[in-house]
């Protein structure tokens, strides 16, 4: 799974439609940066998300 930091938040490479966020060019990660918070929309499981 790849991430991306955006205005100190981490979201999942490509965002969840839920998530409002838009991928901008910023540097692809495969490994989760200390001191960032987590969006709330790509990092946790919702119901209906495939396994």
């Amino acid at each position: 799974m790849l991430y991306f930091v955006k205005e100190n938040k981490l979201h999942c490479y490509p965002a969840p439609k839920r998530c409002t966020v838009k991928y901008e060019k910023e540097q692809l990660r495969d490994t989760i940066p200390h001191a960032v918070e987590e969006c709330f929309y790509c990092m946790r499981r919702w119901p209906g998300d495939d396994n």
